[in-house]
């Protein structure tokens, strides 16, 4: 029987439906993605290369998010919570806690011999390396043009609110009146603009 992992014509060992080689490179993938969630959470808002660009209020949507980072990110915690799910309900073990990049994929890093001898090991082998590809084609694509901001929501701030790239590579949000936001808070900003927006329209058509 040749290995199941797509493309392999390896031999796997006997109870494998996995090669060596194909565990070894569907390990790196699973250990690989828990930093690709990291970075597309810093490519959620896509600013351009050299000074920060200041973006006046223009009453579009807030921060404009990076829809393919958005998703890709979600994807990589639905897929690996179903495969947890799968391994913790077929092996009577305890599911993993946090719904974590991290901690989901170490959970099946620990599982993955057994997971190399399931019947849906092409599956898994599949899924993990599309899950990886998406994520940096996402990347990739994620220093494209700036995104308009809007004003700070912070109270009796008002100031407009960028992004810019640090000299590490880093994105950073914040306004001019110095408040930041960190990557986890960039999709309720988002909101929150958002809301602000449309309450300023509502008024303006009001008056």
């Amino acid at each position: 029987m040749l290995c199941e992992s797509p493309d392999c014509s390896h031999r796997p060992a006997t109870g494998f439906r996995l090669c060596a080689e194909c565990r070894e490179a569907v390990r790196g993938e699973l250990r690989s993605l828990p930093g690709l969630h990291r970075e597309c959470a810093l490519r959620l808002v896509d600013v351009p290369d050299g000074i920060a660009q200041r973006v006046t209020w223009t009453r579009q949507p807030g921060l404009d998010l990076n829809e393919a980072v958005v998703e890709v990110r979600s994807d990589i915690i639905g897929v690996l919570s179903s495969w947890c799910g799968l391994v913790a309900q077929e092996r009577g073990v305890a599911a993993p806690g946090p719904r974590s990049a991290d901690v989901l994929a170490a959970f099946l890093d620990g599982h993955l011999a057994w997971l190399a001898r399931h019947p849906a090991a092409r599956d898994f082998a599949a899924e993990i390396r599309r899950l990886a590809e998406k994520a940096r084609a996402a990347i990739e694509r994620g220093s494209g043009r700036p995104r308009p901001l809007g004003p700070c929501d912070r109270p009796e701030c008002g100031q407009i609110v960028y992004a810019a790239r640090l000299s590490d590579g880093r994105r950073q949000v914040r306004c001019d009146g110095g408040h930041v936001w960190q990557p986890h808070e960039w999709l309720s900003l988002s909101l929150r603009i958002d809301q602000a927006a449309a309450g300023e329209l509502r008024r303006e058509r009001v008056a």
